[in-house]
Parts: structure tokens; sequence; C-alpha cells
């Protein structure tokens, strides 16, 4: 009826004759209805609301007034709903160029069609001659009616699978005569009858017909897609696949009803449950669960006001009825007395509130506590007794079949009786921890309650720690990675999207957020999910090892290993010739540790040993650091800045280190912003280029951090302040030009014994930590040596056209840093000279306490074990993808002799290697 006025009127006598006035919540409901539909019933796409396909779309458009109340319709779902509207916008724009009502009405009359595929003709001539005073309209009107022609002559051999003489004659006619695709269509069905896909004759035209560039149909929720991959059987993968991609209102009860509520399927549901509510560091403004409150170092899942609320009517629930729903369970439960109201407190808050364990992120309840609860809380029928989880008792409420204690904890507590899980114990009391006195021992989380909309993507201001004139955060706009999900990922970022293969192999294509929307799809190359072999031992897809001392992951038979030395390190050098030969330096391929910076294609080295043990050739390797705008080239009216770019495949053969900015119309330019030297921030680089000034860095100006003074990166790049290194996600060594490469081990001391290097204190004396690969520093923190597949990478970028530039070190260190949730702690990292990510997460204080300190250690470790438990947070990501393997190596300081040995070795290896060099 919103669509067709007529329609409107000629229903109206037969609702009032079969509905009378005594339903009056229907007739308020109907009057609401008919007063939306009319306030927008001049807007000219409400044509086209019947071809929406989901019912809130359709009512969206049914009341909507303009293209801009379509808010509740999905662009990559609705796509024949939205070529409507963009048909009709143009008909309402080539229409409303004449001011003759005849004229207007006529190309009304042609033009706003919705079932008919091509204008009638003789209401076309009518326009034509209506109009002819009308230049511009019967212009515009001749193209948007102009039949769509094709190349027939490619569909001819299509003819000869006709299965009669009259359809295979018909067929080369009509082919022959025109080239209207319609009127083809017509004739064919009419001699050779209406298309079958199991037809040879149509099934021919459908696949020349098959466009390559054709739309792409976005999956409902991409996120949960990649947790399908984790089903353990192929009823439930199938399952998955079909629910979360187009299928969901069929397949989602029978999906949950077999497989998520299948113990066996634990990794799978957990996938899912992470996808939905990620969890996060601390818990505070609980009101029924103040247990879980002050708790800054436990993860928890839905720590929120909800949760709460739910938890506190899950335990009335109990109280009124004696029995409670668990894990899609009735329960019948006994009564106060037996079971006491403070432990199924604790249940509710921990089934509701979701405490993670710090291990694989689970929010399982222990077996032993789980038994202990049904003991206890259970009221079993005549068939069991109050017994344990091996009991066969059973409840019948509702339920055909009786359901054992065994079967409710299946679904409660892990499988595998060593995997982590939740105790309850740790939650029934407050916590032991003391409360925070002052605003600066505080660890905040800004982002926490999804404070954005549900289109955008909270990112943390870390230049502002303590609130007051600044924003703590930033709300971006992004892309929702499924319906019944939070996950959004900012405009951007490429998505890798599972698709579905009968070869079972794995099959992926990526899409661009763009526009609140995934678009630009390409399909990348599918990968055969394969074991790797190590000599005659076969190593299971997905097995990490160690092949001596170096970390190892198979990916679908490609083997990911670091590449340390192994040995006792320069200790042992008196073991042999050979170790003392290959240790020596304590750097690969026994480069030795000067500082004479090279430049390659895709990155800068300390010196020429280490760029050639890199992979880098001869012709590659160009000594000195001169600028980057030096030997580029730019269009006239075009300004070069030096951009620093580190690129993570050698099949990258543009790897630029610079920009050319275009210096006209800087208003109309997108926003990108850059630092001057004089620490002013700019909206775009070409305001910076128009106003003399000279660049400092890429990004907003940042604040807690030395503007002025020469650093040594830990990547060992000069930079020309400590805000320059920290804008790309950089630690500072040591003050100063870059001097030496520090010995590389996982010993967190000082490496490097030059009078001219001074390494600042340590936060705190006794705190974990690290020194980076080839840094001379120890500094507290977190640390992570990450392990990535080049082959994932090299994929990507030899089977689809992106621009190299997507996947590259600044881009991945970015994405790894929106699942840092703790504004306190911020995330570095760098490409190491073992061709590793080393990323750090430190603190932004200048004296931290323990606590704070505390919590960038465990986003570390919760960064690593996602990366390894190939979390779809991380692997729905196209860069993130890549990263195979986090091992984590901080640890305490050292304090034994050992270091002071060493750095003296050190010490006497570099000036030989230098002599010898000159």
């Amino acid at each position: 009826m919103a669509t067709d006025a007529n329609m409107l009127e000629e229903s109206l006598p037969n609702i009032y004759k079969f509905c009378g006035p005594h339903l009056t919540e229907f007739w308020i409901c109907m009057n609401n209805t008919i007063h939306d539909v009319m306030s927008g019933s001049g807007w000219w796409g409400r044509a086209c609301c019947a071809l929406g396909r989901s019912t809130s779309c359709r009512h969206a458009c049914a009341t909507a007034r303009d293209e801009n109340s379509l808010g509740d319709c999905r662009r990559s779902d609705e796509i024949p709903l939205f070529d409507c509207v963009k048909r009709q916008r143009e008909a309402q724009k080539c229409c409303s160029q004449t001011q003759s009502v005849a004229c207007h009405m006529a190309c009304r009359e042609v033009l706003w069609r919705v079932d008919q595929p091509r204008a009638v003709s003789e209401a076309k001539s009518r326009a034509i001659e209506e109009c002819t005073d009308f230049h511009d309209l019967s212009q515009c009107l001749l193209q948007l009616t102009a039949p769509i022609s094709a190349d027939t002559t490619k569909y001819l051999s299509c003819c000869d699978k006709a299965t009669s003489s009259e359809c295979r004659v018909a067929c080369e006619r009509v082919l022959r005569r025109t080239d209207d695709t319609q009127e083809i269509f017509e004739d064919l069905t009419a001699d050779c009858g209406l298309p079958g896909i199991v037809d040879s004759f149509w099934q021919c035209f459908l696949r020349k017909s098959a466009a390559p560039g054709s739309k792409d149909f976005i999956p409902l929720d991409v996120a949960k897609l990649h947790c399908c991959l984790k089903a353990t059987t192929k009823n439930c993968r199938d399952l998955c696949y079909q629910t979360f991609n187009t299928g969901w209102q069929e397949y989602w009860q029978k999906f949950y009803s077999e497989c998520i509520s299948d113990p066996q399927e634990l990794n799978m549901s957990q996938c899912m449950e992470e996808v939905e509510a990620p969890c996060s560091l601390g818990c505070s403004g609980l009101t029924y669960c103040s247990q879980m409150n002050n708790r800054p170092s436990t993860l928890f899942r839905s720590c929120n006001a909800q949760a709460d609320l739910e938890a506190h009517m899950f335990v009335a629930e109990q109280k009124l009825s004696r029995s409670v729903t668990v894990a899609g369970y009735p329960v019948a439960l006994k009564n106060s007395s037996q079971c006491p109201i403070e432990m199924w407190k604790s249940i509710a808050c921990a089934l509701h509130v979701k405490p993670c364990t710090p291990k694989g992120y689970s929010s399982l309840l222990c077996a032993a506590e789980c038994s202990r609860a049904v003991s206890l809380c259970v009221e079993w029928g005549a068939g069991g007794g109050a017994g344990g989880a091996g009991d066969a008792g059973a409840w019948s409420l509702a339920q055909d079949a009786p359901v054992s204690a065994h079967a409710l904890c299946a679904r409660l507590t892990p499988r595998d009786p060593a995997a982590p899980c939740v105790q309850l114990q740790d939650f029934v009391s407050p916590s032991s921890e003391p409360p925070l006195l002052t605003a600066k021992e505080a660890v905040t989380s800004p982002c926490a309650g999804s404070p954005c909309n549900a289109t955008q993507v909270c990112v943390i201001n870390r230049s502002c720690l303590r609130g007051g004139a600044c924003a703590r955060y930033h709300c971006i706009d992004g892309c929702p990675l499924g319906e019944s999900n939070s996950y959004i990922v900012p405009h951007g970022s490429w998505v890798r999207v599972p698709s579905v293969d009968s070869s079972q192999k794995l099959c992926f294509k990526i899409c661009k957020c763009s526009n609140k929307a995934l678009t630009k799809c390409q399909p990348l190359p599918c990968i055969p999910v394969e074991n790797c072999n190590l000599h005659d031992t076969v190593i299971l897809n997905g097995a990490k090892y160690y092949m001596e001392c170096n970390a190892c992951v198979c990916l679908s038979g490609e083997r990911v290993c670091s590449r340390r030395a192994c040995g006792a390190g320069v200790a042992g050098v008196a073991g042999g010739a050979g170790g003392a030969a290959r240790l020596l330096t304590g750097l690969p391929c026994n480069c030795p540790p000067h500082h004479l910076p090279v430049r390659t294609p895709h990155r800068l080295f300390p010196n020429a040993c280490l760029a050639k043990c890199a992979g880098a050739t001869d012709a590659e390797i160009e000594f000195g650091v001169r600028g980057a705008c030096a030997s580029a080239t730019c269009p006239r009216r075009h300004a070069c800045l030096p951009a620093h770019n580190v690129c993570l495949s050698r099949l990258q053969t543009s790897c630029p280190q610079h920009v050319c900015v275009n210096t006209m119309s800087c208003n109309t330019q997108p926003a990108m912003p850059v630092c001057d030297t004089d620490g002013r921030t700019h909206a775009n680089p070409c305001h910076l280029v128009m106003s003399g000034r000279k660049l400092a860095y890429w990004g907003q100006c940042l604040e807690g951090c030395s503007s002025t003074g020469t650093v040594c990166g830990v990547n060992g790049v000069t930079y020309s302040s400590e805000c320059a290194a920290w804008a790309e996600y950089v630690s500072v060594d040591y003050t100063g030009p870059c001097l030496a490469v520090g010995p590389i081990s996982d010993v967190m001391e000082p490496k490097c014994a030059f009078d001219r290097i001074i390494c600042p204190p340590l936060k705190k004396p006794k705190c974990l930590g690290f020194t980076a690969p080839g840094a001379c520093c120890p500094r507290c923190g977190g640390a992570l040596r990450i392990l990535y597949s080049k082959k994932q990478i090299d994929r990507a970028l030899y089977g689809i056209n992106i621009s190299a530039s997507v996947i590259n070190l600044n881009n991945v260190l970015k994405a790894l840093d929106r699942h840092v949730k703790i504004a306190e702690c911020a995330l570095r990292g760098y490409l190491t000279i073992e061709t590793e990510i080393f990323v750090t997460i430190e603190s932004l204080l200048q004296n931290p306490t323990d606590l704070q300190m505390q919590m960038c250690v465990l986003e570390a470790e919760k960064i690593a074990d996602l990366i390894n438990r190939e979390s779809a947070l991380i692997t729905s990501d196209l860069g993130l993808s890549a990263l195979s393997y986090a091992l984590i190596v901080h640890s305490e300081p050292s304090r034994g002799a050992f270091g002071a040995n060493l750095s003296i070795l050190t010490v006497v290896v570099s000036y030989v290697s230098i002599f010898v060099l000159r």
C-alpha cells in the first residue's frame, strides 16, 4: 500500500469492513502507519520498496521521506532496491526539467517504472511528442530509455543446443535481427519455453552472460564465517556457512541446537562468543555483581550494566519459580537452605558478566566447581538423586528426554581437563586488590562500553591521558562485519571474507571498507589445506613446534620459522671453532655490529652485511642515507614529502618512501593530518606545503613526548625527535644518533658498551621487560616476537589488484594497536634484522605504578593469545591474517656477569670489524 496510492484507496474499505472499531490498538497502529506512509508519499523512490529483501528494510523504505532515510537497508544486501532507487532518482531529475504539466506527466509515465524491464513504446512516443520543446529533457529521456544492447554473436553457438528445430531457427533469427536483450529474451521464451537451470540451452546463455565484474553479495556475518573454519564436524561447518552466509532465517535454529550446544564444537562456539564480545581487562561499576568490581588485571567479556541486570533477574527468577534455564536446559533448583544464595549469585554473575581466563580467553567454568554446584543446587527427579556430574539423574521440565548432570556441565565446562577455566571461588567475595586512591594510579579504558554508534570504531586518544579539554577517544566511521556482533573495522581496511569451496581448500575474497559497507571485493587464490613435511616427519597443519632453538608453525604446507642462530651464544665461544665463527657477534650471518646504514627498496638496514643476510642483492643496496625525495620525481604542481615505509614482501617491487602532494585546492583534499616542526597540526599535507613549514612527521602532533633532540630508535633508525619515532610506532633506544647494533638474545640487559651510548634508566628497577633485537638498551613492558607468513602476503599481492602499500608494517601495527584497550599503554613495533615483527606494549607514564606496568604486559600477552589461537578478530583483517606465531619474550632484567662480558667482547669485535673494513 505504501508503494501504490491506488492500492491504498482500494484496500481501506475492505479493512474498515473486516476490522471493527473495537480493535483499538490495531487502529492506533493503522492510523500511525497511514500517517507515516502519506507523509513521504511524494518521494520518488517509494515505488521501489517492494524490492527490499528484509522486512526491516521494506518498512524503512515505506516510511522514508528521502533516500537518506534508508538507514536500515544494507547496500550490499539490497542491491535491487538501491539500483531501483538510483533509476528513479535519475528519472525524477530528468522529468523535472520542464514546466509543462503534460510533458512532466508523460515523462513520468515512461520513466517511473519498476516491474517493467523496458519502456512501453506508445508511452515513449507520446512523451517525445509532448516534450519536443524541452531539449534537455528529450535528450535524457532518449538516453534513459535506450535499449540494452549485447554482442549477440557470442550467443549463436547456443542455438545448436536447442532441443527442437523451431527453437533453433527462432534463436538464430532473433540473434541476427536485433541486439536488444529484452526483445531477444521475449522471442526466445515464446519459441523455446521458459528458462530452466538444468536446460543446456539456457545454461549456455547464462555462462556467456556472466560478467567478470558482477556485484558482490556480502555475507550476513563475515566475522562468524571465520569461526566456521574452527568447526570439528563437516555437518556443523556446512550449517555454519549456510547460517552466516545467506540462510540465517532457514538454518539458525538448527545450527544453534545441533552445533553451538555441542561440546565437541567448543572452539567454534568460543570464537562466536569472542566476536560478539571480546575479552578486555578490568571491571567496575556493577551493582548486583559488585564482587566483580576492582579487578583491573582480570579479563571480562561483558562487564556492563546490562549483564549486571540480567544476572540479577536470573537469581530473582530462581527465587520465584525455583527453576531457571541454563545452557538451553530448564533446571529445577533446591531451596535456599540447601543451595546457598551466594553460590547461585556467583554462578549467575559468572555466566552473565563472563570473566575470561588469561590463556585461551575461555569463559567456561571449571568441571569440579560445576559438579559441586550441580550437586548442591539441582533438584533431581526420581531417576537420579543429588549426585555429581557423572550421575544419570535428571529433571523433566518441558523436556521429553531426561537430561543428566553430565550433559549440563558438558555445556558449561571445557572438554579438555587441562584447558583453562574460570574458578568460581575467585568471584564469590569482593576483590582483595587495594582500591586506587588517586587519578595517577588509575588504569582506564575510554572505549569500554562502546561509546560510539553502531557503524563507528572507537579509537583511544593516547595524547589525552587525563581528559580535560581534550577528547579521550575518537569515533571514526567503519563497517560492521556482521548483523549480530559489534566488531567493526575502520574505513580503508581490507577484510578477508571466507568462501565455500567444494574441494576442501581455504578460499577467501577480500573487500575494502568504504562508505560504511564492504566493497571492491576481489578473490584470492585458494589454498590447499596441507600438512608440512620435515624429513620423514609429518607435521599437522596448524601445529607449532621447534627446530633446535627456532619456533615454527605449519600453515597449509608452509613452514614459518624464526631464523635465529642456535647455540650457547657468545659465552660458548670456547666450545669450538665452528661455534665461535657462527656466534661471535650475536647477529645474523655473524655480521659485525657496526652501524653504517644502507637502504634497500623495502627498508633500511644498519649495515650492508645484515641487508645481504636478509636477502638483498648487491644491486639493491644503496650506501648512505639520503633524503627520500632526492631521487623522486613528482608531477607538475606537486611537492615531494618523505614518508618512511617498511614493506613485508619482496614481491612488493614498489615500496615508495615518499608522497607526491598535490598543491592545488587544499580545502577539497581528504583529511590526512601531518605535524610540522613547530608542533602545529595541518589538516592535510597540501596545507603544510602551502604554509611553507617543514614536515616533522605524519599524523596528529603528539603529546607526552619530546619534539626536539635526535634519538636512536630500537629499529636502528635515527629520528629527529622522540615524537617522530613514536609517530612510526618505534620506541626510543637512547638519545643521540644510532651508533651500534646490539647482539640478539631474549635476555633483558644492556647490549652495547660504547661511551657515547647512555641507556635511560628503567621505569621500575625490577620490571618485566626486554632488550629489542639489534637494540642496545633494556626497557620495561610486554614484548612479542611475531613470525609472519610471507607466502600469504605474496598470494594477496600476486592474486589481486590492490596497492602494495595496503600490506605494510605501519598498517599491521595500526591494526594491532586497536586491540590495546588500556589508554596508559602504547603499542610499538618494527621489523627486526631477523625479519620478524617485534611488538612491545609499554607504559606512557613517566612514573607508572606496578599495576600500570602489569597492565601493559597483560595487553601484550592478550595480543599473543589472539594471534596464536587464530582469533577471528585477527584472521578477518588482511594484514593481520599473515601473523602466524607470537612468542612472549619479556623477562626480568639480568644481573649476572654474562651481560658485562658480552658487552666487552662486542666492543672488541666491533672495533676489529671496523678496522678490517677500513
